[in-house]
């Protein structure tokens, strides 16, 4: 069993047989190798460099979930909702139960609650470096501080992951899934987005959050075929200020610190199962605009912010051959739209998939509220990730 310290981001290994604990790095075929015995303090729920631990990553394997984007890609309303969808969604229930961990509560509770009463989250900025604004004086916490400042990312202001147990209803197995918010808007400078996305370097899944208002010459074909509500939502600025280019650059990033951090070599492609890829083409709602006959198939209805639930569903395809024929049918919708993207992917992630996404189901109104909140397709990529887990495949 794998678990990860999500906070210094080692990893270890549990060996059922001998009943213990070993530090374990990745090899370049995707394979783990012990090196040293790890002695955990299981009393005060600490691994061995201090770092406070979540007790249910000591109880299931952890797999880590990064979201890479930019601000005004709306990647924490895209975690809220594909979580949300996870934990309500009538056909997953029936194969699978989602608790969020109780450490992870207090966080997603306010969260959901916000996107529930139809209001925006908070853009998340770049990450800076924090100031030690607590100074702790008890002996255990001053120690766990000093064996935690050799970590190469000591001292910044981390995004805290939600972690939620998905538990098998056919097998009676489980995993956590640790969902990050990984930076992408210092992704220019490799050297700050080694520092801010630490996460990266054990991830297991990585999710690419491509807004579909990339392309600005289909954005300004949007603005003339919205109605007022929603040319109010694209004339934003800086809710559509993400661009190809930064997209491209991301992804070259991505890829290049990734390898370097996993000792991947350069010439191969990355491939499952090492670490999964995949793009969320996010804000599908808009997509409607558009006269492209891919549209018309992946993406919602015109009066889906109009419409019940019950009408038309939340937009799922559920069942993975079905998944798989609409990530083929947004793959070419990408190469119509923003082609450059889909090529910066093939090259470095020749394995992703495509995922056709609206993490609200509307566009978002001047006052930062929302007229209603009815995801569309969040729940597929759940599935496909669920999927691809081995461990939940095997009985317990």
């Amino acid at each position: 069993m794998r678990t990860v310290c999500l906070n210094c981001l080692t990893e270890f290994r549990y060996d059922r047989e001998r009943n213990r604990w070993y530090t374990v790095i990745r090899q370049r075929n995707g394979g783990y190798a012990k090196q040293i015995e790890t002695y955990f303090d299981k009393l005060n729920l600490r691994c061995p460099k201090g770092c406070e631990l979540d007790p249910v990553t000591l109880d299931h394997p952890t797999k880590v979930i990064g979201f890479v984007g930019e601000s005004a890609s709306s990647k924490s309303h895209l975690i809220v909702s594909m979580i949300h969808s996870m934990m309500n969604d009538p056909h997953l229930a029936s194969r699978f139960s989602f608790i969020v961990s109780p450490k992870s509560a207090s966080l997603w509770t306010a969260l959901e609650a916000r996107l529930l009463d139809r209001r925006a989250l908070d853009a998340t900025g770049p990450r800076r470096m924090a100031m030690d604004q607590t100074q702790r004086t008890d002996g255990l916490a001053m120690n766990a501080q000093r064996q935690s400042q050799g970590h190469t990312w000591a001292g910044l202001e981390q995004r805290r992951p939600i972690l939620v147990t998905a538990y098998s209803v056919h097998t009676a197995s489980a995993v956590n899934l640790a969902f990050v918010d990984v930076a992408g808007e210092d992704i220019a400078d490799g050297a700050v987005a080694a520092r801010v996305s630490p996460h990266l370097a054990v991830a297991d899944f990585l999710w690419f959050v491509v807004p579909s208002t990339l392309n600005k010459q289909y954005l300004a074909l949007m603005r003339e075929q919205a109605d007022p509500d929603d040319q109010e939502s694209l004339s934003n600025i800086v809710e559509h200020s993400q661009t190809v280019g930064r997209t491209t650059l991301m992804i070259d990033q991505i890829a290049k610190l990734w390898r370097a951090a996993n000792s991947y070599p350069i010439q191969l492609p990355i491939e499952p199962p090492r670490l999964h890829v995949s793009t969320i083409v996010a804000k599908t709602d808009l997509l409607s605009l558009l006269d492209l006959p891919e549209a018309n198939i992946v993406a919602p209805p015109p009066n889906w912010a109009d419409s019940p639930v019950s009408t038309n569903g939340s937009g799922n395809a559920y069942d993975p051959p079905r998944i798989r024929e609409r990530c083929e049918i947004t793959r070419n919708m990408v190469r119509q739209l923003f082609p450059a993207v889909d090529s910066a992917l093939s090259i470095h992630f020749p394995w992703n998939m495509y995922f056709p996404v609206s993490a609200v189901g509307c566009g978002k109104r001047g006052n930062g509220t929302y007229p209603v909140f009815k995801p569309y397709g969040a729940a597929d990529p759940v599935v496909y990730m669920l999927e691809m887990i081995e461990e939940l495949r095997a009985y317990r």
